[in-house]
């Protein structure tokens, strides 16, 4: 999980920062008419009332969708949605429409359409920016009739579409320098698909990818890194909670970046305290790129530079390495004061970026590197109480939780700090050890809440508290939205991947709720607490009815962390369900041992799962398992 800088106080009253100043992120639909000028040239009169009555039969489409027309040009409009899900469903709507539209041959008219998602400007009800320029262009790539999308859209969208899909590729856009990968959907997905075929592939070229190989279209698609722990040279033992959470503000940064994999934070932690050679990084980790590095800081116990001209000054080593050649590519030093740490941190993340990435503007890369606060104390104590939930002792979420209520009170608007607090108090609630759940369930609501309100793009905050809307409070559509949100501002965070899968477990999508515990699992394979993702696993495999494969899972969380409690309820359930009594009856010994109150029928009744039904078999199932009711 990314540990997001808090706000400066400069920028904390500022109501609007949440805005970019004026900016936000949207989903723009472009619809074009088809050779409307020559349309209009030849017969003005007739085109002109035939795009009249087709505005009048698509408008009120638009409008159910969620969609709002911010441009209506004479030939075409522009449309701004909150979900890229409900954008793609109106445009295939619209042109379903058109085709059924009673308007003569000699004046039919015949729609392309685009969809992009991206931060534009907001200039009073108009939008206006690169987002703008992207789709608008994108639309006159997509055939007649069909619906194209960009990779920032299908991303979101697949598995939730019931639709032809078929992957364009890189596509260069009009008077921009960048190509958009795109993908076509709907009926006419087969009209590309058969141009496609007829075409021979370019020497070099990848063949087109399935759109459940989501995983290998991300590598083909952009460059991948890991970056390690740095090695704390001031602490005693070679690491620190300071040089990991150093990483963890470069992983931050990189991550945002839409051109880049970034292996999570958690799946990097194996490898801190030592030298590896790249090439097992490599093997290990599927990534092309490593950034390993080390930090002294001046002031700290035993570092040697308690007095003089380097008290307070913090260095910075790093190099960077190509995994698959087993090259350095560049090794760099920064030095600075303790106070410009953030600084030293953005400097070093836009020298990897510049190296790596190199197609990625010097704009788009200030708009990912966190603001500054004045001071580290809020950070600091984000950064211990993230330490310590990794850890995975008996109450990692009772000394953390001090921690992060620590940081809210020295910035009331940090909004990480809200999410992890959520998250303590939801997880002593769901985990069963809570002193007072009724408490502790609304405190969950009431931070969840909070954070969202300071800062509606940050991915931590937005994946957290997605997943208290879902499993706490049954607001599934508020929960898919919030991770559609925390995927758009960070394609790469492993923890929203995983999260929205279990949202789709309860609302009985398990496909697509495994399809993102695997994505999630190759972003972060490592992860310290991996045992959750076998578990969303695991919790997949039983909302499908598979059994035997939701107990292996099971048994994967269980070996993993024998003290989550929300594992070993389904484990349970699913080896009663397959007639594994036994072992079922071990499991549920082990689960009555760390949460003595637990009621079968009570607990499925309060739980996630949207039908009814559902709650009924597992309360059956724990019951089957001999855990009472």
């Amino acid at each position: 999980m990314a540990a997001k800088r808090p706000r400066s106080r400069a920028s904390a009253g500022n109501d609007h920062g949440n805005d970019h100043g004026g900016r936000r992120l949207v989903v723009v639909v472009a619809f074009d008419v088809v050779n409307f000028t020559a349309l209009v040239e030849a017969d003005e009169e007739r085109v002109l009332d035939a795009w009249r009555a087709l505005r009048r039969a698509i408008d009120p489409l638009i409008s159910a969708g969620g969609g709002r027309i911010f441009k209506a040009l004479g030939d075409g409009l522009l449309v701004e949605f909150a979900s890229p899900v409900e954008a793609t469903r109106t445009a295939l709507a619209v042109q379903e429409e058109v085709v059924r539209s009673a308007v003569p041959d000699d004046v039919r008219l015949e729609l392309r359409s685009a969809i992009h998602m991206g931060e534009v400007t907001v200039e009073g009800t108009d939008l206006m920016g690169d987002g703008i320029n992207v789709v608008s262009r994108l639309q006159t790539h997509a055939p007649v009739g069909g619906v194209l999308v960009s990779a920032a859209v299908m991303d979101l969208i697949a598995g939730r579409i019931d639709q032809p899909i078929e992957e364009l590729g890189p596509l260069t856009l009009r008077n921009m320098r960048r190509p958009v990968h795109a993908y076509a959907v709907g009926p006419m997905a087969h009209a590309v698909r058969q141009s496609k075929a007829a075409e021979a592939p370019a020497p070099g070229t990848l063949p087109g990818t399935l759109p459940g190989t989501l995983i290998e279209s991300f590598q083909r698609r952009r460059p991948s890194i890991a970056v390690l722990p740095f090695l704390d040279q001031t602490a005693e033992g070679g690491a620190s909670w300071f040089s990991d959470g150093l990483v963890e503000d470069i992983i931050a940064a990189l991550s945002c970046l839409p051109e880049l994999i970034v292996i999570s934070r958690a799946s990097v932690l194996r490898y801190r305290g030592a030298a590896h050679d790249p090439r097992l990084i490599h093997r290990e980790l599927a990534v092309r790129y490593l950034l390993t590095g080390s930090v002294r800081r001046g002031g700290g116990p035993g570092s040697g530079l308690e007095s003089g001209p380097e008290m307070g000054r913090v260095r910075l080593s790093a190099e960077l390495a190509d995994c698959e050649a087993g090259t350095l590519i560049w090794s760099d030093r920064l030095a600075g004061d303790a106070a410009d740490l953030f600084n030293l941190q953005d400097e070093l993340s836009a020298r990897v970026v510049a190296t790596i990435a190199p197609q990625v503007q010097e704009s788009e890369l200030r708009r990912v590197l966190r603001k500054h606060p004045e001071n580290l104390d809020a950070y600091e104590c984000v950064l211990r109480g993230l330490d310590l939930l990794y850890r995975l002792d008996d109450d990692g979420f009772n000394r953390a939780l001090p921690l992060f209520e620590r940081a809210i009170t020295l910035d009331p608007r940090y909004a990480t700090a809200y999410a992890l607090a959520a998250t303590c108090h939801g997880e002593r609630y769901y985990q069963g050890t809570s002193a007072d759940p009724v408490a502790d369930h609304m405190e969950a609501e009431r931070l969840s809440r909070l954070a969202l309100s300071f800062d509606r793009f940050d991915p931590l905050a937005l994946s957290l508290c997605g997943h208290i809307r879902s499993w706490l409070f049954r607001d599934y559509d508020h929960a898919i939205e919030l991770f559609d949100r925390a995927l758009a501002a960070n394609p790469s965070a492993a923890i929203a991947w995983l999260r929205s899968s279990a949202t789709f477990s309860y609302i009985g999508e398990p496909r697509e709720a495994r399809r993102r515990v695997d994505i999630g699992l190759r972003l972060s394979p490592y992860d310290a607490q991996v045992f959750f993702s076998y578990g969303l696993a695991s919790l997949a495999a039983y909302a499908s009815g598979d059994y035997a494969e939701a107990a292996a899972w099971g048994r994967k969380s269980m070996g993993a962390n024998p003290r989550f409690v929300g594992n070993l309820r389904f484990l349970a359930a699913s080896l009663a369900a397959s007639g594994q009594f036994r072992e079922a009856r071990q499991v549920a010994h082990d689960l009555l041992r760390l949460n003595p109150g637990f009621s079968a029928r009570k607990f499925a009744a309060g739980h996630a799962f949207k039908d009814p039904e559902m709650r009924l078999r597992f309360a059956d199932h724990l019951v089957l398992a001999g855990l009472p009711e």
